[in-house]
């Protein structure tokens, strides 16, 4: 189906049909008719398409919005591991410490 649109909304108000001695030309306005169904129908296509692909990306973005929200949350469990690690690292440097200020203080005494 063609997705170019034959009327507009100025060319469907302003359509003026041929008056015969019987009244409009039937076939002037059964064409007319014609192309208003079909431009109908390519409507109702691209809307139904336009829905597809709105839905396929409203999926996409979830998904994406749980990914980042996975990564977020592995990013915050990893800083937190590396915080805990450093504390861990600065509490045994911190000990050491305080463990050759003993001997220090120990040996100026003696």
């Amino acid at each position: 189906m063609e997705n170019k649109i034959k009327l507009s909304p100025k060319k469907i108000v302003n359509k003026q049909f041929q008056i015969d001695s019987k009244g409009y030309n039937a076939n002037e306005v059964d064409y007319f008719l014609d192309v208003v169904v079909a431009d109908y129908e390519n409507f109702a296509a691209m809307l139904n398409r336009a829905y597809d692909e709105i839905d396929t990306l409203q999926k996409t973005v979830s998904k994406l919005k749980a990914q980042v929200q996975s990564y977020e949350n592995n990013a915050k469990a990893e800083s937190a591991k590396n915080i805990e690690s450093q504390m861990e690292s600065n509490v045994d440097l911190l000990k050491r410490l305080s463990q050759l200020e003993k001997e220090v203080y120990s040996k100026k005494s003696e």
